[in-house]
């Protein structure tokens, strides 16, 4: 049986659609095999990124802890023996103090930035006192803020007690009381500590610059900060780890904010861990 013409070029078109088919699932797999290829190589890439930014902090940070003892040493010198050292001696040593004190916050934020970023952070979950850990490490800041005109108010509730890692909530309390009192424009910060029975509410009330509402969300992102903020400084990280320390203990942070009516910054804890 003999095909006509027109029954062999149907033929032939079909067999062009097949081999265009075959031609563009071909095509397909091999994009999507470069793909995969060139994903593994990116994940390859920031691995070794996290791991290098993981020792460099280590190497950063670890030369100045002989340096602050020292340093530490002859102030307390200093302090003790005021008739025998001159005073601008003492105030350089005052400053030296509160140089390498940033240094060593810098390059531990380099190296908590690693250990987000590499899913490598860990807790050491214990029982504290809130009340006394909050108070103190707010009363450590103090200086600072009346350095840059900044009065604080402390307002704390007694014997609050929960499962909460110490370092974390230090920092915490110290990177949001910071940025009051950077963009504080010198004005009072209030700092209130309060608990239910399972939850913790630290709140930081500034009076400063304000943040706009498009901002809000975005400068709990990494490497972000909001675009009124114009006093420079910093990573753009602090308030990014803190809510990383934050959700890794259970809890939850948010901000309030005008422009030109300061920032409300709440964190809520579970008290018996995340």
């Amino acid at each position: 049986m003999s095909l006509d013409g027109e029954q062999v070029r149907r033929q032939e078109r079909h067999l062009n659609a097949a081999n265009g088919t075959d031609q563009k699932r071909y095509t397909g797999t091999c994009r999507e095999i470069a793909l995969e290829a060139r994903v593994a190589e990116l994940e390859a890439e920031v691995r070794a990124r996290d791991e290098f930014l993981a020792i460099a902090a280590h190497e950063l940070r670890n030369p100045m802890t002989p340096i602050a003892a020292w340093v530490e040493l002859l102030l307390s010198l200093a302090r003790r023996g005021p008739n025998l050292v001159l005073p601008q001696i003492r105030h350089g040593l005052e400053r030296l103090e509160a140089l390498v004190e940033a240094y060593v916050r810098r390059a531990t934020t380099f190296l908590d930035v690693s250990r987000i970023s590499s899913q490598n952070l860990q807790l050491t979950i214990t029982e504290l006192d809130l009340s006394a850990l909050v108070r103190d490490t707010v009363t450590a800041m103090i200086p600072a803020a009346q350095n840059a005109g900044c009065q604080i108010a402390l307002a704390v509730q007694e014997s609050v007690v929960g499962s909460l890692d110490r370092t974390a909530v230090e920092q915490i309390v110290e990177n949001i009381l910071s940025n009051a009192v950077r963009y504080g424009a010198g004005q009072p910060i209030e700092v209130t500590l309060s608990s239910n029975a399972s939850t913790a509410q630290l709140t930081i009330r500034d009076q400063g610059i304000g943040i706009c509402e498009a901002d809000q969300a975005r400068i709990f992102d990494q490497f972000q900060r909001a675009k009124t903020n114009n006093t420079g400084g910093g990573f753009g990280v602090g308030l990014w780890i803190t809510r990383q320390l934050v959700a890794a203990m259970g809890g939850e942070i948010s901000v309030t904010s005008k422009l030109g009516l300061g920032s409300t910054f709440t964190v809520v804890l579970p008290l018996k861990g995340g």
